[in-house]
C-alpha cells in the first residue's frame, strides 16, 4: 500500500535463517512540538519498540505473512520529547514452526510518519544490529505448542556491532490490524510465599529442571516492604537465594524484574499456575516453563515483551546475595467493548459467572487462545466454546471475526483446515474442522455480518465437499486413516484416540458424523440467509442424520453407541458425548428423545462428558427444561463451585486441575467458561431468533432452574 511504498521488509544480514532470532533497528527522530507521529508497523514474529529505555509500542497481530500481513498504527506522539530521540525497534523471528507461529522467513517492516509524512522507514539502510542482550539460536522450548523461552544477558555490552540491513521477502498484501491492541497494565500485587536458599540439582540441564530439581531451604517468614526490597543473603555451601511470590490470581502478561545485586548475577525465573509441587511447576515433560536473565551490577530493571507468560506464581532463583523489589507480572488484557453483568440471588452461580468472565479474558489476547499457561494457541472447538459466551458476556464481535478469518486462511491442501492458526502442524483434527461451519454461522446469528459469511463461503464449501467425498455405502463417514489426521473427539477413554496412527480396521464413529451433520446444516443456513440454494446441505445433513440413527441406536437400551466395525456390524462404546451429539445434531427422532435424555442425564454406564464439550450435554437437556432444568444448573454448581472450593481464581482444564496430562493440566482453559453462555440463553433467556437480531427475553421459570432473581445489563 501507498503508506509502505518506499519501506522494505529487512533483517540483519547472515541472521536470516537464525532461529530464535533478536535484532535491533536504530532511528534518530527529530521531533517538533504540535506535531502528530505515527508509527506503522509490522514484524514476523513479534516487534517492541523502546524510546530511552522505555517500551513505548509492542505485540505483533499473528498472521499468514504468505497471504496478508497485518501492521500496527500507533500514534507515538505522547511517547516522544522534543528534539532528536533515539528509537530502537527489536524485532523477533521465531523461524521455526509452533502451534501458535508458522516459521517463515523473518522480517520487519516500518514507517514512521510526522503529519501523515514519512519521516523514517525501514530499508537497506537502517543501522541495524543483533540484539547484544538477548541469546538468539536454538535453546529450550518452553513447550512444542509455544516455541522458544528466552535468555537475557544485562551485563552484555550494550553497544551494537552493526550489519547489514537486507530485504527478506516482498510481502503479498498489507492490511491494519482487525482488533484492539493489548493493554499494557500495571505491575500485579506481590505477596511472598516463601524464601530462602537453594542447591542446584541439576546444574547442566534444561532451565525448568534446575528450577523444579534444586533442593530449597526455608527462610525466616517476613512481610516484605516492596519499595524496600526484599534481601536475601545467600548461606555458605548453597547455591543462591530463591523467592516464591504469589501474584494473587491467573494473570497473563510481561515479566518484570527490578533487583539489585552486588556483582552480575544469574536470575533463573519459573512461572506456574499452582504450588502443588511446594514450589513453581517449571519443568513437566520437557516442558520449560523458565527463562534466565543474568541481571547487571547494581539496580537492574527489565522487562520481556516477546513471551507473554500465563501463571499465577512466580520463582526466582539467584546465584549470589540479591535484593528483590519487583518480580512480577504486568498484565496484557485485551480491552473489551463491554462488561456485561449477570446477578442472581444465588452467590455460587454469581461467583461462577465472573469467574467465567475472568477464564475468558486470559484467553483473548491477539487471538483467542485454549490456555494462557501452556500452549495460547487458537483452536476452533475451543474458539467456538469462547465466541458463544463471549457474544453475550463481552459483546464482543470483532474479535471472533479476525478469529474465524485467521482460521479460515489455514485452508489445507486436503480441503481441512489446521489443527491451529496460524501454525503449520502435522496433523489436524476432522471433527473440529467441522466445527468451523457451526462457529461461522453461530457468528452471523449474533452479528447479523452476512457479508463476512459470503467472504468465508469458499473455505466453508471446501471443508464440506472434503466430507461428503468421503461418505460411504453405508451413508457414513469413517475415520480419516491417514497419519495426519487425529481421530479426536474429547479427553475421555475411547475419544481421544491416537495422534498420528494409521488406523488399520477403521470405525464409523457417531461423534465425527455428527460433527460434520452439525457443520451441513450451518452451511445450509448461511447459504439459506445469503437467498442461495441450500439443498445440497440440507439434503446431506438429513441423509447423515438418517444413517446414523439406523447405524448406532439401541432401541431397547435407548442409547447410541459411539463406534460401528463396518466389517461385522459390531457396535460399542457408550459415552454422554455421544448421546448428546446425537441430539444437537438431530439424529434422535422425536420418539426417542424421551429415553436418549434420560440415558443422558442419570445412565452412570455412559462415560462423562468433559468440560470441553460439556454444552453439548447441557444444550440437549435443556430441551426439555421442565425436566432437567434445574439438573443443569445444579450441576454446574457441583463441578465449578468445586474449582472455586480448591481456590481457583480460573476455571480448569479438566476436572483433574493441574493433576492431569501427566501433571500438566491447565488452571485456565477457556473452554471451560460455558456456564456464562448457559446462564443468559436458558435463565434469562436470551438467543437470536434471526441473522443479527436478538429476540425477546424468553427466561426459563425458576422452578426450571432454581435460579432466583437473575438480572443482567446485556
Amino acid at each position: 500500500m501507498e503508506l509502505f511504498q518506499n519501506a522494505k521488509y529487512i533483517w540483519c544480514a547472515g541472521l536470516e535463517d537464525t532461529p530464535n532470532c533478536y535484532v535491533n533497528c536504530y532511528e534518530t527522530l527529530q521531533v517538533t512540538p504540535g506535531k502528530t507521529y505515527k508509527l506503522c508497523i509490522t514484524a514476523h514474529t513479534d516487534y517492541s519498540v523502546w524510546n530511552a529505555g522505555k517500551l513505548i509500542a509492542f505485540g505483533q497481530f499473528a498472521d499468514y505473512p504468505d497471504q496478508v500481513k497485518i501492521y500496527d498504527e500507533i500514534d507515538i506522539t505522547a511517547a516522544l520529547h522534543e528534539g532528536e530521540n533515539k528509537l530502537v525497534i527489536t524485532a523477533y523471528g521465531q523461524r521455526t514452526d509452533s502451534s501458535t507461529q508458522r516459521g517463515e522467513v523473518s522480517g520487519v517492516l516500518y514507517v514512521i510518519t510526522e503529519d501523515g509524512t514519512d519521516v523514517c522507514h525501514s530499508s537497506t539502510e537502517t543501522a541495524i544490529a543483533p540484539h547484544q542482550n538477548y541469546v538468539s539460536g536454538r535453546m529450550e522450548n518452553v513447550s512444542g505448542q509455544l516455541g522458544y523461552t528466552f535468555q537475557y544477558d544485562g551485563s552484555a555490552c550494550s553497544c551494537p556491532a552493526y550489519g547489514q540491513a537486507v530485504e527478506t521477502a516482498v510481502l503479498p498484501a498489507l492490511s491494519p490490524r482487525p482488533i484492539e491492541k493489548l493493554q499494557l497494565k500495571d505491575p500485579c500485587p506481590m505477596r511472598l510465599v516463601t524464601h530462602g536458599c537453594f542447591t542446584e540439582g541439576t546444574p547442566n540441564d534444561t532451565l525448568g529442571k534446575r528450577i523444579q530439581y534444586a533442593t530449597l531451604s526455608f527462610g525466616e517468614r517476613t512481610h516484605p516492604n516492596w519499595n524496600d526490597g526484599l534481601a536475601m543473603t545467600r548461606q555458605y555451601g548453597t547455591d543462591g537465594t530463591y523467592c516464591v511470590i504469589d501474584i494473587g490470581r491467573e494473570e497473563a502478561g510481561l515479566l518484570a524484574l527490578d533487583v539489585e545485586v552486588e556483582e552480575d548475577t544469574e536470575l533463573l525465573i519459573g512461572w506456574g499456575e499452582h504450588l502443588d509441587d511446594m514450589r513453581v511447576r517449571s519443568f513437566v515433560g520437557g516442558r520449560n516453563f523458565a527463562c534466565r536473565v543474568v541481571a547487571k551490577k547494581g539496580r537492574f530493571t527489565f522487562v520481556n515483551p516477546h513471551r507473554r507468560l500465563g501463571c499465577r506464581y512466580l520463582e526466582l532463583h539467584a546465584y549470589g546475595s540479591i535484593k528483590v523489589h519487583q518480580c512480577t507480572i504486568l498484565p496484557t488484557d485485551y480491552p473489551t467493548t463491554a462488561d456485561v453483568h449477570f446477578r442472581c440471588a444465588d452467590h455460587m452461580h454469581n461467583e461462577i459467572y465472573e469467574t467465567c468472565k475472568r477464564t475468558l479474558l486470559m484467553c483473548m489476547h491477539e487471538h483467542y487462545e485454549d490456555c494462557p499457561w501452556r500452549e495460547q494457541a487458537l483452536y476452533t472447538m475451543d474458539s467456538r466454546n469462547q465466541m458463544l459466551c463471549g457474544y453475550y458476556t463481552f459483546k464482543e464481535t470483532a474479535f471472533p471475526k479476525a478469529s474465524l478469518r485467521l482460521i479460515g486462511q489455514s485452508i489445507r491442501d486436503d480441503d481441512l483446515l489446521e489443527l491451529c492458526s496460524p501454525a503449520r502442524v502435522s496433523i489436524t483434527i476432522p471433527c473440529f474442522c467441522a466445527v468451523y461451519l457451526v462457529q461461522l454461522w453461530e457468528y452471523v446469528l449474533f452479528s447479523g455480518d452476512l457479508a463476512f459469511a459470503k467472504e468465508m463461503l469458499p473455505v466453508c464449501e471446501r471443508v464440506c465437499r472434503a466430507f461428503l467425498a468421503r461418505i460411504g455405502e453405508n451413508g457414513l463417514i469413517p475415520v480419516l486413516q491417514e497419519r495426519e489426521y487425529w481421530n479426536f473427539y474429547e479427553w475421555q477413554s475411547g475419544m481421544d484416540n491416537g495422534i498420528g496412527t494409521v488406523e488399520q480396521n477403521p470405525t464409523c464413529d457417531l461423534p465425527l458424523n455428527a460433527f460434520v451433520s452439525m457443520a451441513f446444516q450451518s452451511m445450509s443456513r448461511i447459504l439459506a440467509a445469503l437467498g442461495e440454494d441450500a439443498s445440497l446441505y440440507s439434503d446431506a445433513a438429513a441423509a447423515l442424520n438418517e444413517a446414523c440413527h439406523k447405524a448406532y441406536y439401541n432401541a431397547e437400551k435407548g442409547w447410541y453407541y459411539t463406534k460401528l466395525q463396518p466389517a461385522t456390524g459390531e457396535r460399542t462404546h457408550l459415552a454422554q458425548l455421544t448421546q448428546a451429539l446425537a441430539v444437537c445434531a438431530g439424529i434422535c427422532p422425536a420418539d426417542a428423545l424421551d429415553r436418549v435424555l434420560e440415558n443422558l442425564a442419570y445412565n452412570e454406564e455412559e462415560l462423562e462428558v468433559t468440560l470441553s464439550h460439556s454444552v453439548f450435554r447441557y444444550d440437549a437437556l435443556m430441551l426439555q427444561p421442565e425436566k432437567y432444568g434445574r439438573f443443569v444448573f445444579d450441576h454446574i454448581a457441583k463441578q465449578f463451585g468445586h474449582m472455586l472450593k480448591e481456590n481457583a481464581t480460573t476455571f480448569w482444564e479438566t476436572m483433574e486441575g493441574g493433576r492431569d496430562f501427566g501433571y500438566a493440566g491447565s488452571l485456565c482453559h477457556a473452554w471451560s467458561a460455558i456456564p456464562s453462555y448457559l446462564y443468559f440463553r436458558y435463565v434469562v433467556g436470551l438467543y437470536p431468533d434471526a441473522p443479527g437480531h436478538m429476540g425477546e427475553k424468553k427466561p426459563l421459570p425458576v422452578s426450571q432452574t432454581g435460579i432466583y432473581e437473575a438480572e443482567t445489563d446485556f
